[in-house]
């Protein structure tokens, strides 16, 4: 099995996803809701990470729903 893309954790905090361990999440599967965490409780840094990660149009279509 080939492993996914992952973003950098090193610029995640785990207290932004408290309710699961960060190792486990499916960062394609659960794009939507990791943008919109990051984007509701992140700061600059890790909005960053996930602008790099994810790009600016994925992140701006999930942010316009």
């Amino acid at each position: 099995m080939e492993s996914q893309p992952i973003p950098d954790l090193t610029l995640l905090r785990r207290i932004l996803f408290w309710d699961t361990k960060m190792e486990t999440i499916d960062w394609q599967r659960h794009k939507k809701a990791v943008i919109k965490r990051v984007f509701e409780r992140g700061n600059d840094i890790e909005k960053n990470e996930i602008l790099r990660f994810y790009g600016s149009e994925a992140v701006d279509e999930v942010l316009q729903d």
